[in-house]
């Protein structure tokens, strides 16, 4: 499960640069359903251009922000330029000491090993050397990744040491494929490359499509695999993909999802 949660800048880059390791909130209807394992999905505001999605390793619960505070370190709820009584203040803005004493709160912990960031392509360098794979899965990578700059494609992608360690692009509505016939309200894996194996960056990944597909009503999800990638083959048919055709030197994998 995924959950949107939409963060001022500030609290935002406590996450993003891990001067937090809690997310902290009120304990309301939205926040009962988060459970260990789930992923939060941060989005910075006003605009929601930048997102990060990160996976919850446990859920601390409190009366309210001041036994909170009792109990967890300022340096892992923000950052050395505000105080507890600083940022209790700012909570209590946004969550009164009446909604505190009616829900509680609760103390998210994060997992900092792991984090998908998602922007669009046009925000990311293309130095990388993940980008020196792709170019050997694609035929035309300048022309491929001109189309994808174009359309302003959103990228999901994880980094360490600075560089990028997985990478994948959907595209939803496909209409005009030549590699699958069937019609539907389809979504396209167009990248899918993951260099840090056994993280379990994969099945985030797939947690995310699941969750976009469900999100948008889709029918089809499907990809296209080189001949000799065995490795991702064996991988999607774990997640219930299965063969479609053979386009050119492809494979086409695809799973149909069954609404009630």
């Amino acid at each position: 499960m995924i959950h949107i949660m939409k963060l001022k800048e500030q609290y935002f880059n406590y996450i993003k640069y891990w001067t937090k390791e809690y997310e902290i909130r009120l304990n309301d209807e939205k926040r009962k359903n988060i459970k260990k394992g789930d992923f939060i999905e941060f989005q910075i505001e006003p605009f929601l251009e930048e997102k990060m999605l990160i996976m919850v390793d446990d859920i601390l619960h409190y009366d309210n922000f001041n036994e909170l505070f009792k109990n967890i370190s300022i340096e892992f709820l923000a950052d050395s330029s505000i105080t507890k009584k600083e940022l209790n203040r700012d909570l209590e803005n946004f969550y009164s000491i009446e909604k505190q004493k009616e829900y509680g709160v609760v103390a998210i912990k994060l997992r900092k090993d792991i984090v998908i960031n998602n922007s669009s392509i046009n925000n990311i360098s293309y130095n990388d050397n993940i980008f020196d794979i792709l170019k050997n899965n694609y035929y035309s990578f300048n022309c491929w990744l001109d189309k994808m700059k174009s359309n302003n494609i959103d990228i999901y992608y994880t980094k360490k040491d600075n560089n990028m360690t997985s990478i994948m692009m959907l595209k939803l509505g496909e209409t005009d494929s030549k590699q699958f016939l069937e019609k539907g309200n389809i979504l396209k894996i167009r990248t899918l490359l993951v260099i840090n194996k056994h993280k379990g960056i994969g099945k985030m990944y797939m947690n995310i499509i699941d969750n976009i597909a469900n999100n948008n009503n889709i029918d089809y999800i499907y990809l296209t695999i080189k001949n000799n990638n065995k490795e991702l083959i064996d991988f999607m048919k774990s997640y219930g993909y299965k063969e479609y055709n053979k386009y050119n030197d492809e494979f086409v994998y695809y799973k149909e999802l069954k609404w009630v």
